[in-house]
């Protein structure tokens, strides 16, 4: 990961709010997990397209993620879930396009919340970055119920994303046909990379 410095010039949900308008917005939204290297630049393999979304593999020298992403409904946005080895466990990512690379790095807290249809909103506290040298606007929350949201991505129509930090909020929607193919995709693929191919070889303490 880049090596993250707080900058004195802030940047406000606003100014995110007018540059989406003009660009709209491919990459990062950390819900309850480790925060990924944001700036990192990923090979793309192996995409399969499912409806509004897609589900692909990212490689990096060794390193495998697999991921579900939505990148159909607001050109320039992509809001994406990724699984990686060895626990799997899911990742939500969004990277807004700001259409200028950044000349330093900027963080700024805000309040974020993601609606499933009527479901209940997933709503916490909300990291809205830039990093120097990447031209992507960033948000990263925490969630206390990362395999609820998950659930709800399976079975719901649409996703709704609210952000604000005391100014004007900021709203994101995506549609969800094609996601519970490309999320089981991506989360079998993770599983498989990690489980041994032939039980039988594998020693008692392998289960353990």
């Amino acid at each position: 990961m880049t090596e993250r410095m707080r900058a004195t010039q802030p940047l406000t949900t606003r100014t995110l709010t007018a540059l989406n308008a003009r660009t709209l917005a491919l990459i990062a939204l950390t819900v309850g997990l480790s925060t990924p290297a944001m700036a990192l630049m990923y090979n793309q393999q192996d995409t399969e397209t499912a409806g509004h979304w897609a589900s692909m593999t990212l490689v990096l020298g060794e390193e495998r993620t697999y991921r579900a992403s939505n990148s159909y409904d607001m050109p320039g946005t992509a809001f994406s879930v990724d699984f990686a080895p060895p626990e799997c466990r899911p990742r939500l990512e969004l990277r807004v396009d700001m259409g200028e690379v950044a000349s330093r790095d900027e963080t700024v807290s805000a309040d974020a919340a993601l609606r499933i249809d009527r479901f209940t909103a997933h709503a916490g506290p909300a990291t809205l970055a830039k990093e120097r040298g990447d031209n992507g606007a960033y948000v990263s929350f925490t969630n206390a119920a990362p395999y609820r949201l998950l659930h709800e991505l399976h079975v719901g129509d649409t996703l709704r994303l609210q952000i604000e930090n005391g100014s004007e909020p900021w709203y994101l929607n995506f549609q969800l046909p094609g996601a519970a193919i490309a999320l089981d995709r991506a989360a079998r693929q993770c599983h498989e990379s990690v489980t041994p191919d032939d039980d039988a070889e594998q020693p008692p303490s392998a289960y353990f």
